[in-house]
Formats: C-alpha cells, sequence, structure tokens
C-alpha cells in the first residue's frame, strides 16, 4: 500500500510503502514522474499493489508494478481523501521501518477499500485509530478506572487521556477529566473488538461519532511525536 510520496529529481520519486512482508519500507520510483513511466499508474497514493523490489545501497529500487486496488474515489472525493490521508499519515508516524504486523496491513487494506467504497470515513478513521494504537501497545484502558482499578460498567464515567482510558465515578469528581456517555463507552469497546470487516460495516450515529472524536483526537496527538499535518486538513473537510 503506498502510504507516502516524496519527489526524488526531476524524474523520480521515493514511495513509502506498507508491505505485509516486511513492514513499512521506502523506495526509490526511477522515471516515475516521466509521461510514459509504466510504473506510475501502480504507484499514486491509496494504491494497493502488488510490488518487484531490487536492493540497492541507501533504497530499494521499484522494478515492477502491478496494481490491485487504486482506491480510486480516495483520490476524487475530497472528504475520502482527507480522512485517507489523515489515516496514512498516522500509520507512518507510528511505525518503524523493517517491522513487519500483518494484522496492521490487513486493517489497513480493509479499512482503506471499505473508505473507497460505501464505508462511513469517520467511523473508519476512529476505529483504524483504536486498533492500530491496540496493536501497537498504547491502546486504551477500557475496563478498569486508571486510576483505582475498579471494574467500569454505566453510571457516571471519564475518559483520562494522559492516564490512558476510562476513569470511574468516584474518581471522576475528584479528577477533574472529562465524562463520556455510556453510548461512547460501548462504541470504543466495540471498534476495539470487532473484526475489520465489521468495522467496514458499522456506521456511528452523529452525536457518537462527535463524542469519540472529542475522546479520540487528543488520545492520538498524546502519543505522537509530532502533530499531523493532515490533522488540520482533516478538521477543515468534517
Amino acid at each position: 500500500m503506498v502510504i507516502r510520496q516524496r519527489d526524488l529529481g526531476e524524474a523520480d520519486r521515493i514511495v513509502v510503502l506498507y508491505t505485509q512482508e516486511r513492514g513499512k519500507l521506502s523506495a526509490v520510483a526511477k522515471g516515475v514522474k516521466r509521461p510514459r513511466s509504466k510504473l506510475a499508474g501502480g504507484l499514486q497514493l491509496f494504491t494497493h499493489a502488488e510490488v518487484l523490489l531490487a536492493a540497492g545501497r541507501t533504497f530499494d529500487i521499484v522494478t515492477q508494478v502491478r496494481p490491485l486496488d487504486p482506491h480510486y474515489q480516495l483520490r476524487t472525493d475530497l472528504r475520502r481523501y482527507a480522512h485517507a490521508s489523515y489515516l496514512v499519515e498516522l500509520l507512518d508516524v507510528l511505525t518503524e521501518e523493517r517491522a513487519p504486523e500483518e494484522a496492521v496491513f490487513a486493517l489497513l487494506v480493509a479499512v482503506l477499500k471499505g473508505m473507497n467504497e460505501e464505508g462511513d470515513p469517520a467511523t473508519l478513521v476512529r476505529g483504524f485509530e483504536l486498533k492500530l494504537l491496540t496493536r501497537l501497545g498504547y491502546g486504551p484502558e477500557l475496563a478498569t478506572c486508571v486510576s483505582c482499578g475498579t471494574e467500569v460498567e454505566g453510571g457516571k464515567i471519564g475518559f483520562a487521556t494522559a492516564e490512558g482510558g476510562v476513569v470511574c465515578a468516584r474518581c471522576l469528581r475528584s479528577s477533574g477529566v472529562g465524562a463520556i456517555s455510556a453510548v461512547a463507552l460501548r462504541a470504543l469497546r466495540d471498534l476495539v473488538s470487532m473484526s475489520p470487516e465489521e468495522l467496514v460495516q458499522r456506521k456511528l450515529t452523529p452525536a457518537a461519532s462527535e463524542e469519540l472524536a472529542r475522546i479520540m483526537r487528543p488520545f492520538v496527538d498524546y502519543h505522537l511525536p509530532r502533530r499531523l499535518r493532515s490533522a488540520a486538513f482533516l478538521n477543515g473537510v468534517g
């Protein structure tokens, strides 16, 4: 999956790929900017493709590309483009090169395919955030209070960004963190537990989507080394 590109000289381009076998890697696509390049069609942003690489001294070299799914709608629909851009930048920032995670690759494939088709972009982004962070060891605690350790079920509850999860009613009164609804808690738990294929079929209500965005945006930012450039674009599109 092509998740980032940058120009290299007049004709070449460095492409960042997220692969099933080798995780994230950077490769040079020589001559890809030329009008008659045979590589260009398969190396557009968000494209799912089979890529043949030759070993190079600094970067691998792209020698052949066979597109599997160009995800055309992600590049022509502004709202879907904004959500997909945020999603792949988040993946890029949170993952190291040459550290394969087959579950993350499967999640990426399912979510981008769903977003390109009939999936709800906002729901897919929230689910991707939760699943990716959880897979990488940064997921929120959603079962027990991060302050006192008691099980959290119903009632008035909160979410503590820095502490990493839910807060029970008793601790909420003294912690000063924001409250969240029982509906939001159920949605968070569902999005974490469901399969990528189930996630593609899910659509949050407008109220739940807005509340989860309020919870997840600062939580994601807390775990990032820098602010994502695509986040401001996404906020502007909605």
